[in-house]
């Protein structure tokens, strides 16, 4: 199957937004099926996000009184990433392959360093509101990035040689 560009731009769009608000949606899952005695589906989902994030308790949000699958600062950055997706269009071209300059993405940042190091350091209390906001700017930054590259990385379908076309003859 052969797309021209901008389909193919708008799929790899669409695959990316339904997969963000998956993981968004997995995250949330987690505590409900705790909260809906479904212990095994849940344990599994914090196991997998484990790998992803610490989960402290008392840094994470709570839902029906159990933590969301990842702490504050990710979930900011979760959400700030489909933020990000859902403004996309309205500020860029979707086919656009052209990223932002990349002091952008550092600008991004910069406000989660900050409240991170000055946390670790003693300097600043973080807050869940701190953790979540600055989170949320670097995900929805990262959406400007993420979009225009993998449209730029051209997916394409090759077909493999069939085996018999390279026996000698």
């Amino acid at each position: 199957m052969h797309l021209r560009p901008h389909a193919r731009a708008l799929l790899i769009y669409a695959t990316l937004c339904i997969s963000a608000l998956a993981w968004l949606g997995l995250i949330c899952a987690a505590p409900w099926l705790a909260a809906n005695c479904q212990f095994t589906l849940s344990l599994l989902l914090y196991r997998s996000f484990s790998a992803v994030c610490h989960q402290m308790p008392e840094r994470s949000f709570h839902l029906l009184g159990y933590p969301l699958g990842v702490c504050a600062r990710c979930t900011g950055i979760y959400a700030g990433f489909v933020l990000g997706l859902i403004v996309y269009p309205l500020a860029r071209r979707v086919g656009q392959e052209v990223m932002p300059a990349r002091w952008w993405i550092v600008a991004a940042a910069v406000p989660a360093v900050i409240d991170f190091a000055g946390g670790a350091l003693g300097l600043l209390t973080n807050t869940f509101f701190s953790r979540a906001a600055t989170g949320l700017v670097a995900g929805a930054a990262a959406a400007f990035y993420l979009v225009p590259g993998l449209v730029s990385m051209r997916f394409r379908v090759r077909r493999p040689k069939s085996f018999d076309s390279e026996l000698p003859t």
